[in-house]
């Protein structure tokens, strides 16, 4: 991969990954396989939950990973039983091999510390699943609300400083905001008070912080300025979602550095080339100059992009007339 983003003049692709996991007493959690599923228990002294994680052998080899088919949490007891347990865990994240990983990295680019998401996604995205999550915040809201709250105690006691101590510059936290999973009302409640406060005290350490932003976050583009988010990693734009560069960095006034712009859909073969030249022409135009955007790939190049039209960016942007370079502090490209 490296040798490949040198080849196309494209900075180094680092990021380390740290995500929080929790870390219960020897014996409490246990894992089997049975066929494609790996069932997990969770063996706690009030009862035993269990969660299901489906994955294809046709995934793994594509290096993907598999899909939750059963959350460990489903009902008030569930969730009560979680919650009670919550005492006895800590949550670590992963961050001892960094140093060592910013060094490998050099000059060659800015290594992202992702911590993945906030104590409430972590909750909807691990433990409940979106859709009993929305169930649980009708049917029993005041326990559902105490676990994320426990969770953002352990959050904040034993994640932000480990984090925070690092060397790392930069640090992912927050992914997946959207109009449709996390809308204003529900975004305001759940994750704005903690990442503001998150921000804040990164800030402190003179680290800036950004989001995965690969939804449409219209509705919520005044909400991710007040958090003072630094910049909005692998940002989707139209035609991946119906906001468009243009709108994202007009609202954010520059504030928000704008990371992203080249949704993977454009360089793929069912996008019209004659479309794709038009797109690449008024990113070029927009972008030509302005230190609040970088040009990237939105999530993500798939496999079925074309390599010509990769060539292309290349070109445009790295090599061509109209390369846009910046000269970074500590020889650093960003």
């Amino acid at each position: 991969m490296e040798e490949v983003e040198d080849h196309l003049g494209f900075c180094r692709s680092a990021r380390y990954r740290a995500m929080p996991k929790l870390h219960w007493p020897e014996g409490w959690v246990e894992q089997e396989q049975q066929g494609n599923d790996t069932v997990t228990h969770y063996r706690f002294p009030e009862r035993t939950l269990h969660s299901v994680e489906r994955c294809f052998v046709e995934q793994q080899q594509a290096g993907m990973r598999g899909q939750m088919v059963k959350y460990p949490i489903a009902s008030e007891d569930e969730c009560r039983a979680f919650l009670n347990a919550l005492s006895c865990a800590d949550l670590k994240a992963p961050v001892d091999g960094f140093a060592e990983f910013d060094q490998q990295t050099g000059d060659a680019g800015l290594p992202l510390l992702i911590l993945g998401p906030g104590p409430a996604h972590f909750v909807m995205l691990n433990l409940l699943g979106y859709e009993n999550a929305y169930y649980a915040m009708a049917d029993y809201p005041d326990v559902l609300d105490a676990l994320i709250t426990a969770i953002e105690e352990k959050f904040r006691a034993q994640v932000w400083d480990t984090a925070l101590q690092t060397t790392a510059e930069l640090v992912l936290h927050g992914v997946h905001f959207s109009d449709d999973a996390t809308p204003p009302p529900l975004f305001r409640k759940y994750f704005q008070p903690y990442f503001t406060d998150f921000v804040q005290a990164a800030h402190r350490t003179g680290k800036r912080v950004v989001w995965h932003a690969d939804a449409a976050v219209g509705s919520l583009m005044g909400e991710v300025l007040e958090i003072g988010f630094d910049g909005a990693d692998c940002l989707a734009t139209w035609p991946l979602v119906q906001q468009t560069l243009q709108a994202y960095h007009g609202a954010w006034r520059g504030r928000i550095v704008c990371w992203g712009g080249l949704p993977g859909t454009v360089l793929h073969p069912e996008y019209p080339r004659r479309e794709f030249e038009v797109y690449l022409d008024g990113l070029t135009d927009y972008s030509r100059g302005c230190a609040s955007i970088i040009i990237a790939a939105s999530d993500n190049v798939m496999p079925g992009g074309e390599w010509e039209r990769i060539l292309a960016v290349s070109e445009r942007f790295c090599h061509g007339n109209d390369a846009c370079v910046t000269v970074a502090p500590e020889r650093r490209r960003r």
